[in-house]
């Protein structure tokens, strides 16, 4: 394995699991079908941030570099879930 990134170091579970890439073609999807016909420039957004989030698990799985969605991860949601998961222990 390369040195830079090994994939068994942080195993993510299964490959066909609801990755963000999976969110990000979601939300293309329904932007550029159900907003774009009637509201163009939100539907245009939403496609395009729906491309990003893709396009950040794409680049994330593919490098294992740190991706922007992956430091929001590490930085802010995880110690969030880790506070409310130790929490629920305590009672």
């Amino acid at each position: 394995m390369s040195e830079l990134f090994d994939p068994e170091e942080e195993p993510d579970g299964d490959a066909l699991a609801p990755h963000h890439f999976y969110v990000g073609v979601a939300l293309a999807l329904f932007g550029f079908a159900s907003i774009w016909p009637y509201y163009p420039a939100t539907g245009a957004g939403f496609a395009f941030i729906g491309l990003l989030v893709a396009l950040d698990d794409v680049v994330e799985h593919m490098t294992g570099f740190p991706t922007p969605l992956d430091q929001v991860w590490k930085l802010v949601v995880y110690p969030v879930v880790r506070q409310i998961e130790g929490d629920s222990d305590s009672r």
